[in-house]
């Protein structure tokens, strides 16, 4: 399956191709929906947030149905009109099938499983300080993995080894 278009159906897409100034930066924190739990994670983190919801995405389209509670927590980090065009854009662009489309529009959370994924877990890790989406950081780099991650952009568009 062709990935590509993950990138697009993410809230911060247009973020991502900005020049991330303070004003951006303004543009980006009014989608955070300031009432849930997780919310520090869009506002504060957001290429992390971005690496989860497209590693999380791929995991789901893979058939790992244990990762849309992973998903339905990143979704209620955004405001509610943003949370619906992302998960219609999941549906249109047929990367979801209308079961775990179903699912991401019921506010329960399903509890989740006893079986512990630990290679998930790694493959997330791992994505999360390689950045293997190309997200460009041009704000400062607070975290040891974004400075990874910029680190592998740096290398990749300079040929230093390829993706």
């Amino acid at each position: 399956m062709d990935f590509s278009g993950l990138a697009k159906i993410s809230p911060l897409y247009d973020y991502w191709l900005s020049a991330q100034t303070d004003e951006n930066e303004e543009q980006r924190l009014l989608l955070a929906n300031l009432e849930s739990k997780a919310s520090y994670l869009f506002e504060k983190e957001p290429y992390k947030w971005e690496n989860l919801f497209q590693s999380i995405a791929r995991e789901i389209i893979n058939g790992d149905l244990e990762s849309i509670r992973g998903m339905k927590i990143l979704l209620s980090t955004i405001k509610s009109d943003q949370r619906e065009k992302v998960i219609k854009a999941f549906s249109r662009e047929g990367f979801f099938d209308e079961s775990v489309i179903k699912e991401l529009n019921t506010k329960e959370m399903v509890e989740p499983s006893n079986k512990k994924n630990r290679f998930r877990f790694l493959r997330i890790l791992l994505v999360i300080f390689t950045n293997p989406y190309g997200i460009v950081i041009r704000r400062k780099k607070n975290h040891i993995y974004e400075r990874t991650g910029a680190l592998r952009n740096y290398l990749v568009k300079n040929s230093y080894f390829s993706a």
